[in-house]
C-alpha cells in the first residue's frame, strides 16, 4: 500500500470518529486516536504535516503557527 492511499484510509477513519455522535468514553477514545496519530509520526509512517492534519480533523481545532519571539 502506498503512502498516500495508507493516509487517505487514516483520514476516513479519523472523519468517522470525529463525526460520531457523543457516547460515554468518547474523549478516551479521541485521546488514544491522538496517541495513535503521534506514534504513527514518530515511526515515519506518517509525514509532521499529515499528523497535524489529522488532529486538525479530530480536534476541530485551526492549525497552529509558530508565534515569533519577537512578536509584541
Amino acid at each position: 500500500m502506498d503512502s498516500q492511499s495508507y493516509f487517505e484510509r487514516l483520514v476516513a477513519s479519523v472523519e468517522r470518529i470525529a463525526r460520531h455522535a457523543y457516547y460515554p468514553g468518547i474523549e478516551q477514545t479521541i485521546e488514544l486516536v491522538l496517541q495513535d496519530v503521534e506514534d504513527l509520526g514518530t515511526a515515519g509512517r506518517i509525514t509532521a504535516e499529515e499528523c497535524e492534519a489529522l488532529r486538525f480533523l479530530l480536534l476541530g481545532m485551526t492549525m497552529r503557527v509558530p508565534i515569533a519571539a519577537n512578536a509584541a
